[in-house]
């Protein structure tokens, strides 16, 4: 749903450890050497200082220290071992960097604005508070550049082909050698699969787009803990697991809302379990099928079945109710939230008992969007300030309709505004319909009404 799908290839402090990895067993392994590796990985290279395209915005270069020779040989005997985890080669080398976490929170919202115009963002921003997904003080950038800012341990960038290492303060340990396999994966994923050229960049197809990214941090998550299961030492697993049950950062975390914490964590929790899913059936081969032929929605990636079965989510059509609303309106948004985006909805923003990395959750109400086929939001203001939206959604069946219709019932004092829900019979070979439309007072909501039924020849009833 989020327009802010960014940052391909972060990785963030979501990732299970390697003990909640389908693997059974944790053999005491030693890290290979490059030396051993050499012959089926080209090399990792820190980033010269003199290199202008090094900074994460690409502008000019604060000067960086000099990466010392030991830790270089750590990272290097990292990216030597990830290729033959991941069963693809290296064809060229990958150039890395430290930045301070200051940095990357200067460098954060240049970078998501490369990808999501600063208007759709404040749009989707009056967007989530009229659903009762924002608080309405809430300022959505400076949430990401928050949540993002404290979250990220590291990123890749298709455009340069370089990864991102934020510095920790801390001796560099477990969680940085998973980060650099993770961050080495994606420059892997993106020398065979050509990451930047097939990426679904349009942020009104937020739902498809978050199914692409579950397949490519799914991959990179779990390709990152088999490492680990080769390479660590019982004592760095070990350290490892005491700071996933450290609660990094849940001040940040808890201060978050739902909506923007839920978006973060699914390309790695679910997507994981996704693409582990894929590993166990068919290896890696399956895997790079996925990330050629990525799912179409979040229903596929919740719902692997759907995946293979080829279920796809169902276009909705809409109207265009620009020329029948009048002088002075136009459309400022429109979004697919897919089944990932109604089951946040549904929650009212209540949490799981249990919220464990790398673990299914059952979500409360997760239940009222299974059954989702298709749905598409349109959100029109006008000049004035007025504005108004329809939320069309169509469902496997109409028992599956009735339940969301009742959810939103409940929900509605939540919204900003005055609202209608209506449900049609099947129709135009859907199952079942439940639309929502929201305007910020009764009156524009009668005038919507009127034009809606206007265009489509029927009563606003329908």
């Amino acid at each position: 749903m989020l327009a802010v799908l960014l940052l391909l290839g972060a990785c963030v402090n979501v990732n299970p450890t390697p003990t909640q990895t389908a693997s059974p067993a944790i053999p005491p392994t030693t890290p290979p050497t490059a030396s051993q590796t050499a012959a089926s990985t080209a090399s990792v290279q820190p980033t010269s200082t003199a290199d202008s395209s090094a900074t994460p915005s690409g502008g000019t270069e604060t000067p960086r220290p000099t990466i010392d020779p030991a830790l270089a040989a750590q990272i290097e005997a990292v990216t030597a071992g990830v290729p033959a985890v991941r069963e693809l080669d290296a064809v060229t080398d990958v150039p890395y960097e430290f930045i301070s976490r200051d940095q990357f929170r200067d460098e954060l919202l240049a970078l998501v604005e490369e990808d999501v115009p600063v208007e759709v963002r404040a749009a989707e921003e009056r967007l989530l508070k009229r659903l009762g997904l924002l608080a309405a003080s809430a300022e959505m950038d400076a949430l990401i550049r928050e949540l993002y800012g404290s979250q990220v341990l590291a990123y890749y960038r298709p455009d340069n082909g370089r990864f991102y290492i934020i510095e920790r303060g801390q001796p560099f340990g477990a969680t940085d050698k998973i980060v650099v396999a993770h961050e080495y994966t994606h420059a892997l994923q993106d020398q065979h699969f050509d990451l930047e050229a097939n990426q679904i960049t349009d942020p009104f197809e937020g739902d498809a787009a978050l199914g692409q990214l579950a397949v490519i941090e799914g991959d990179a998550t779990l390709t990152s803990q088999l490492w680990a299961i080769d390479n660590l030492t019982p004592e760095e697993l070990f350290e490892l697991l005491g700071e996933a049950l450290s609660g990094l950062d849940q001040d940040v975390l808890e201060g978050i809302p739902l909506v923007l914490r839920r978006q973060l964590e699914f390309p790695y929790g679910e997507g994981m379990l996704f693409v582990n899913g894929l590993y166990e059936d068919g290896g890696f081969d399956a895997v790079n099928a996925a990330i050629e032929a990525p799912p179409a929605s979040t229903e596929q990636i919740l719902h692997p079945e759907k995946y293979s079965a080829h279920e796809e989510p169902v276009e909705v059509p809409m109207p265009d109710l620009e020329l029948t609303l009048g002088a002075g309106w136009s459309r400022s948004y429109e979004q697919t939230f897919g089944e990932l985006g109604i089951q946040i909805l549904a929650t009212g923003g209540e949490e799981p008992a249990l919220n464990l990395p790398g673990l299914p959750v059952d979500w409360p109400h997760q239940e009222v969007a299974a059954g989702w086929s298709g749905d598409r939001l349109n959100m029109y203001e006008n000049t004035d300030g007025r504005w108004a939206l329809l939320w069309r959604t169509v469902w496997d069946t109409p028992a599956d309709a009735a339940e969301f219709e009742a959810r939103l019932g409940e929900l509605v004092s939540t919204f900003t505004g005055a609202s209608q829900v209506s449900t049609s019979p099947p129709s135009q070979g859907f199952p079942a319909e439940v639309d929502l439309h929201l305007a910020d007072t009764q009156q524009t909501l009668d005038t919507f009404m009127g034009s809606f039924g206007t265009l489509l020849g029927a009563s606003p009833s329908r």
